[in-house]
Formats: structure tokens, sequence, C-alpha cells
């Protein structure tokens, strides 16, 4: 398992420009790169691997003064992007899928990366006796000191102040340094051994929506913030007076800055808001199993009416961070099947026999007479399909047939606590 560590950094001025300089020219070795694997093909017809543009790299630094100022590791791990976007083209080619997506022509370049290698370290015993060892360490990023900041060591650059907030943890493989709006910042990529999972006993469901952000399966709502919404007036103003000024001049840039670094906020606040959400589910919440709905975000969002609210929602990072710390502190994340949740009744099973617009927030079942919320009614179902799949039940397609098969209606169960049926699971 792998995990990012995030601190903020603070270069000098002579820094700062040598960074920025290095991000130009890995810009445009990432671009010719690009270009070069479209001539071969178009020319030739042939395709060029990454290994073939690594030994072009050698070549280029052993001739060029400019490629050799720039460390190597960095130039790689740009290659290895672009290698890594035509990987992914070629894949969706093969699978004939609707948007091919070839890779873009890159502007600008906002972040390099380079590994961290092992090296050979002997081992002094502290007895006489006792033989030396050689180790093989991986080099460590940080320099300790006894001031507020620490120092990160760069290849060729030096050694750059970092603000080190919580330590590290597991084994460092990579470390990312980003310019953005608010500064710059480094990612440092650790191998964590994998978490245990632990016996699943306790499980809810969470149905998300743009009216509320999510509803769980005990009838609590969690209230959407809609921070674009909020932030979109002074974006505009921000924008108009990027628009009155000279393109290029200084004062220019001061409001593309001031326009970014509001938009950075943003994200950071919607950022903080899921995590906290999520980390309330599992717990605050104290549930180890959470079930939500395996939802096409990339489809949802062409729906011209509600995809400024489905963006502004963020669901992609949302189950994303969901997996992600499951993974992390060995619990469970599962998705099923989102057809016909808030169709059905979370009571009878039976389906609406008229389809429900989203216009209407309560669920009427003609057959049993249960009213429920719609959002409410929606997560019970999704509990329940998640409940009979993981049991070792065959998978079904209506959630009519999940609920008759269901064995916890039978037995009184009410909530998402008293439903042992996950303990049972022999895929968990």
């Amino acid at each position: 398992m792998r995990f990012t560590f995030k601190y903020p950094v603070y270069p000098t001025r002579s820094q700062e420009k040598t960074l920025l300089g290095w991000f130009d020219h890995l810009c445009e070795l990432q671009n010719s790169a690009r270009h070069d694997r479209l001539v071969a093909y178009e020319t030739l017809g042939t395709f060029v691997s990454l290994s073939d543009q690594q030994t072009l790299l050698t070549q280029a630094r052993e001739k060029y003064e400019d490629f050799r100022e720039v460390p190597q590791d960095f130039q790689n791990h740009a290659l290895r992007r672009n290698g890594k976007a035509f990987t992914t083209f070629y894949k969706r080619w093969k699978e004939n899928a609707g948007k091919k997506g070839y890779p873009r022509y890159k502007k600008r370049v906002r972040s390099l990366t380079w590994s961290l290698r092992k090296y050979t370290k002997v081992v002094r015993p502290k007895t006489k006796d006792a033989e030396k060892q050689t180790v093989r360490v991986r080099q460590n990023p940080i320099r300790e000191t006894a001031w507020k900041h620490d120092r990160l060591k760069v290849p060729t650059l030096g050694e750059v102040k970092i603000y080190m907030h919580r330590p590290l943890e597991g084994d460092p493989k990579e470390v990312t340094i980003v310019k953005k709006a608010s500064g710059w910042y480094a990612h440092i990529t650790c191998e964590l051994p994998d978490t245990p999972k632990v016996e699943p006993t306790d499980a809810i469901a969470v149905d998300v929506g743009t009216t509320h952000y999510l509803t769980t399966s005990e009838g609590e709502k969690e209230d959407n913030p809609r921070y674009y919404r909020q932030a979109e007036g002074l974006l505009h103003k921000h924008n108009q007076t990027m628009a009155r000024r000279k393109k290029g001049s200084n004062r220019w840039r001061k409001a593309v800055h001031a326009s970014a670094l509001h938009q950075e906020r943003t994200v950071n606040k919607r950022k903080d808001f899921i995590g906290k959400l999520v980390y309330k589910l599992y717990h605050h919440k104290k549930n180890n199993v959470l079930v939500a709905e395996d939802l096409s975000v990339s489809n949802m969002v062409q729906n011209k009416h509600l995809s400024k609210s489905i963006s502004d929602a963020s669901w992609g990072i949302f189950f994303k961070w969901c997996a992600s710390i499951a993974e992390r502190d060995g619990l469970h994340f599962h998705q099923v099947d989102p057809k016909n949740t808030s169709q059905t009744c979370s009571a009878c099973g039976k389906k609406s026999p008229k389809k429900l617009s989203l216009a209407i927030r309560t669920f009427d079942c003609s057959f049993c007479g249960t009213v429920l919320d719609r959002d409410h009614n929606a997560a019970l179902n999704i509990l329940l399909r998640a409940a009979t799949a993981l049991r070792g039940e065959p998978w079904v397609t209506t959630l009519c047939e999940a609920r008759n098969t269901n064995e916890a209606r039978d037995a009184g169960l009410q909530n998402a606590k008293q439903l042992l049926l996950f303990a049972t699971s022999p895929s968990l």
C-alpha cells in the first residue's frame, strides 16, 4: 500500500528560479517526446517505445549542455508520464472506446519527480565478536534539524526548507515537487505494509445526491455545502479584473494569480469537507463497512442541467477516498449496481409502477403503503443489495429478488447496526 505525505516547502529566490527553468525544460522534453511518437507513426507506421526515447535522452545529454543541466531522473520521469499517457491511449484504442483521448500538447508543467534509490550500507556490530553486515537502505530525502524547518535534499539543487508537520511513515519511494498558486509543496510517496482487514460487523450505506450531499441507511442527512456555488460570484469578479488588464502585463499576472488562489481555496475547502465526512462515517459512527453506489460520474456530468452541481459535489473524490481510508485502516468499502435503487420499495421489494422523477422526494409504495424519504429508501436498498451479494449468494439484477432472499426482514432487524449478514460473508 502506498501513501503520500504532503508538506509545504520554501525555496529561496535563486532555487525557485532554477525550479521554474527546469519546469520549462521538462515541458519541452515531454512535448518533443509526444511529437516524435506522432511523426514515427505517421511517416513510418511504427510505435516508439519508452526505452527508445530514454536511449535518445542519453545521447542528447552527451551532446547538449542544456540537457546536462537538468538531473536525468527528472527527465526520465517526464518521459514515463508521456509513455503512460500513450499506453492508456493505445488501450482505449484497442478496446474501441467512445472517446480515445489522444495525449495533448502541454502548455506548462508544474511538477517534477525523482526516485529514491537504495544504496549499500555497512552495519557495524556493537560487540567485537560479531561480524559486519551489509544491508540495502533507501535514501532519506529529509535532513532533520533543531529548527522549525527541516531540509529536503533535491538533486543538483541542494537542500530546500520543508515544514514537517507530521512524521514520515514507511519506506519513501519517490518525491514530487509541485508548484501551486499558494506556494510550493513536496509530495513524498511511501510504501506501507498492508493493514489486515477487520471482521465486518457494523455496516452503513449512503446514497449521494445534490439536494443533500448524502443520506445514510439510518436516515441521517449531510448537507451539501456547494463550495463552488458560493465562490462563483467572487470568481467572476476576478475574471472581470483579469479581462480589463492588458494580457501579459504585471497587473494582469497579479489578477491571474488572485483568480488561481481563489479557486485553489475552493478546492481545499471541498477536500477538507470530504475527508472529514469519510472519517466521520467510518470512525465517529463506528462502522467498519461502508456501501455506496457504483456511479459513472463521467457520464452523469453530461447532463447540462446537473453538470455543475455534480462537479461541485465531487462524488468521484468521495468514493476514491472511501476506498483509500478503508485500505489504510483495514476497513471495508463496497459499491453496488445503482439500477432502480430509488424506484423500489425497501420494505416489500416491489418496483414502483410509475417512474419517479427527481422532483419527487418522497417514496410512497402503492403495494405495502410504506412512506419514506426517497434518498433514505435508496440507501436501505443499497445496503440490502450489498448484503445479499456479500453473503455469497448469486448476484441479482432486481431488488425484489434481493429483498425476498434476505433473512434480515424475517428476523425483525431494523437498522444497519443490527444487520449481521456481513459477518457470515465468505468473501470478506
